[in-house]
Order: C-alpha cells, then sequence, then structure tokens
C-alpha cells in the first residue's frame, strides 16, 4: 500500500495542492529550483509572459534531465567496467600469489643452487688435488721405473761380468 501525502507546492506566488509520495520537505526543494529558474530566465527577458517563462523553464528542466539522463546511462556503463575491474583485480590478486609462490620458489632453488655450486666447487679442488697427486704419482712411477731399469741394467752387467769372471776362473785353473 502507497504512503500518500498532500503537499503544497508555490510557483511563483500561486498554490499548487498535490498528493503524492513525495515529501513537503522535498516539494519546497523542487518549488525552489523551478522558482530560480524562472527567475532566471525572467531576468534574461523581463517582457516574457508568465505561460511563455513556464514553457522555456520546462524546456531547461527537459534539457537538465535529459543530459542526467545521459550522465547516468555513462555512469551505469562505468560501473558495469567497474565489475570487470572487480574480477581484473581478483585475477591480478591470483596472478600476484601466483608469482609470490614463484618467487619463493625461486629463492629456494637459487639457495639450492649456490649449495650446489659451492659442492662443486669443492669437488672441483678435490679434482685437482687428485690430479696433482696422480701427475706426481705418474712421476714417481715414471723415475722408479727408470731406476729399475737402471738396477736391471747394473744386474745385466754384472751377471756379465760375473760370466766373465767364471770363465776367466775356469780358464785359469
Amino acid at each position: 500500500m502507497e504512503n500518500k501525502n498532500k503537499v503544497i507546492a508555490k510557483v511563483q506566488g500561486a498554490e499548487y495542492t498535490l498528493v503524492g509520495e513525495i515529501t513537503q520537505e522535498h516539494m519546497d526543494e523542487i518549488c525552489e529550483t523551478v522558482n530560480d529558474m524562472l527567475l532566471d530566465v525572467k531576468k534574461s527577458n523581463p517582457l516574457m509572459n508568465k505561460n511563455m517563462a513556464l514553457l522555456l523553464c520546462t524546456l531547461n528542466l527537459s534539457e537538465e534531465l535529459k543530459n542526467r539522463q545521459r550522465t547516468n546511462d555513462e555512469l551505469r556503463a562505468q560501473i558495469g567496467n567497474l565489475e570487470n575491474i572487480k574480477e581484473l583485480k581478483e585475477q591480478i590478486r591470483i596472478y600476484k600469489e601466483y608469482a609470490d609462490r614463484n618467487n619463493e620458489i625461486y629463492q629456494e632453488l637459487s639457495l639450492e643452487n649456490d649449495r650446489l655450486k659451492e659442492e662443486m666447487d669443492t669437488v672441483r679442488n678435490t679434482l685437482e688435488q687428485y690430479n696433482k697427486k696422480i701427475k706426481q704419482y705418474k712421476y714417481d712411477i715414471e723415475e722408479s721405473r727408470k731406476t729399475i731399469l737402471d738396477l736391471q741394467n747394473q744386474l745385466f752387467e754384472s751377471q756379465i761380468e760375473l760370466v766373465k769372471a767364471n770363465k776367466n776362473i775356469n780358464s785359469e785353473e
């Protein structure tokens, strides 16, 4: 059930009784706006009659209403865009969480990579030490081989001298 109010509209000194859902305070604000517009219209042409001034005022109000309707439509379109923006913000939030998680993983992998590099440096140093030892062992082996060959040659020469000495001893006997 609608709440009907009886209100009085005062336009240019004339009072009009109206019935509707509007309050008297709101009607007074509307009438003040209309009276101000009528004064502006009459100031622009003081000789204009009351009906012509009301007509111009009505046209001005209609134009303002159309402009506000256009503005309202534009604002509604922007509100629609705001809903898209909300969806985009949610997607950005999700991507940010994804990026944050990827950054955490990257940090962990970076630390692991640093640890593996250190381990690899340690292994590389150990390998270099082993390679140095192997070179030293190869050198030692080569020197030992030369020494063995020299000793074998000396033994062979000693055996030859022994055989010669035995021959000399046998030939002297």
